[in-house]
């Protein structure tokens, strides 16, 4: 069974407030990438953030 890796991505948009995501991603995925595709879902429906200020951590996780 593999590791899940969870990251909580922050996406502030333009209007003032913050959109916190938790999202499962693929072990070989980096902080960067993780957190660039949450934008461009978060910008598909309808927000408007930039991508500079996206920020994602990857949160501990205990194995079930």
């Amino acid at each position: 069974m593999s590791e899940r890796q969870v990251w909580e991505v922050i996406v502030p948009n333009e209007d003032g407030r913050e959109y916190v995501y938790q999202v499962d991603a693929h072990p070989l995925l980096k902080e960067r990438t993780v957190a660039l595709q949450v934008w461009i879902k978060h910008c598909q429906d309808g927000g408007d953030a930039l991508p500079t200020k996206v920020r994602a951590t990857r949160l501990e996780v205990e194995a079930a």
